[in-house]
């Protein structure tokens, strides 16, 4: 039966209110933390309070819609909240709910922010932990492993946040290299129309030289009469009228050529912005499966911990029970040692007496005696000496009647 560890009285633990996960985290972590802890009101929109793509629920982007909720991608029903396993949560729990007669103990930002604890730390908190109130309840961790995986479940949050802050940073590029892009073939776009109306201007303009051209043609036939005296303009005006008609249709070729080069730029685009989606959704599915990896391999790591401190716990137990034991056989060996010492005088006591009465009578009495008192100094010796080897082996000795 193990002995009871001072604790603080029942009375005083069962005015203390019962507190919520989030509480317990909370005074655990500390303010600075920047561990995610499972709020009851968290939004269930995909982004976290501030706006940001949160930790577990991946997010794809379309070009279909410009509105975040056409974006939100349905969250997995097995996939949690929060990136830290339920057994160490538990346990965390258990021992904030044990601690909570003790004083918290103060952490620096310094500390926190470095994404460890120092030895000086880890001595602290050791030291800081009380028994548990009542003899029927236990501690749920040691303190040196609640430490331990606290330190490494919050340094492994912190390089999944990197690694998602890398990829919401590489997301944002990506996000305005397609807004630039669309612009530009907006701008394109706007350039083409423009010169679709130049073009046509440029049409109608050949197309009213053409009817002028007709209508030259029609008075030249009424002047052939006049042809002597209008023969010379006659043949300025056309070789003037035929050349603005080249430089036109030289124009008009360049446009074309301009549209169709506009066009192709546009195909390419549309080439280069559908493999970078399709790229980006690779990497985003690789992440997936790796951060599914990771935390599997967290909850087995939790799980062995939790083994690993009910075997320390049953140990701590059995030798509670071997001390009392050896306490018990001391006392005994005790009893026994004074009882046996007393019986020894009466007895030596009456041999004395018996000697003295039979000392002047016979000498073999007198070297009786002697033997005795050599046989009490010996008796006296060994009975000083078994309470030493006794207390030295923790076994009750061996009397020698």
């Amino acid at each position: 039966m193990s002995t009871p560890s001072p604790a603080s009285p029942p009375s005083a633990a069962a005015k203390l209110p019962r507190r919520t996960s989030f509480e317990v985290l909370s005074g655990i972590a500390g303010p600075d933390s920047n561990l995610p802890l499972p709020t009851p009101q968290r939004e269930m929109n995909g982004l976290d309070d501030n706006g940001g793509i949160r930790e577990g629920i991946p997010m794809s982007f379309g070009a279909g819609s410009s509105t975040p909720t056409h974006h939100k991608r349905p969250s997995s029903p097995t996939r949690t909240l929060s990136r830290i396993p339920v057994a160490s949560v538990g346990n965390a729990r258990a021992l904030a709910d044990a601690g909570q007669g003790s004083l918290p103990i103060q952490r620096s930002p310094s500390s926190l922010n470095g994404n460890k604890l120092s030895p000086i730390d880890a001595d602290v908190s050791s030291a800081s932990l009380q028994p548990p109130p009542s003899p029927n309840k236990r501690l749920s961790l040691t303190p040196g492993g609640t430490t331990k995986v606290l330190a490494d479940l919050q340094t492994g949050v912190i390089n999944a946040r990197n690694a998602l802050e890398n990829t919401k940073a590489q997301l944002r590029l990506s996000q305005r290299t397609v807004a630039q892009l669309t612009r530009q073939t907006e701008d394109l776009k706007e350039g083409r129309e423009r010169l679709r109306l130049e073009n046509e201007g440029l049409n109608n303009v050949v197309a009213r030289k053409e009817r002028l051209l007709q209508e030259v043609l029609e008075r030249a036939r009424k002047a052939e009469a006049e042809a002597a005296a209008l023969k010379s303009q006659l043949k300025t005006e056309t070789s003037t009228s035929k050349k603005s008609l080249r430089e036109m249709e030289a124009q008009l070729t360049e446009s074309t050529a301009l549209s169709q080069k506009c066009e192709r730029e546009y195909i390419t685009l549309r080439d280069s912005l559908k493999s970078m989606t399709e790229s980006w959704k690779s990497d985003t599915d690789k992440l997936r499966d790796e951060m599914k990896k990771r935390e599997e391999r967290w909850k087995k790591e939790a799980e062995t911990t939790g083994k690993k401190y009910k075997l320390l716990v049953e140990e701590v137990k059995k030798s509670n029970e071997a001390r009392e034991s050896i306490t018990k056989l001391k006392e005994e060996d005790r009893k026994v040692n004074k009882e046996l010492e007393e019986t020894w005088k009466e007895e030596i006591e009456k041999m004395k007496a018996e000697v003295e009465r039979s000392s002047k009578d016979q000498q073999e009495a007198t070297e009786t005696a002697k033997r005795l008192a050599d046989e009490l100094a010996r008796l006296r010796r060994l009975m000083q000496r078994i309470p030493s080897s006794s207390s030295d082996d923790g076994t009750p000795p061996d009397t020698e009647t």
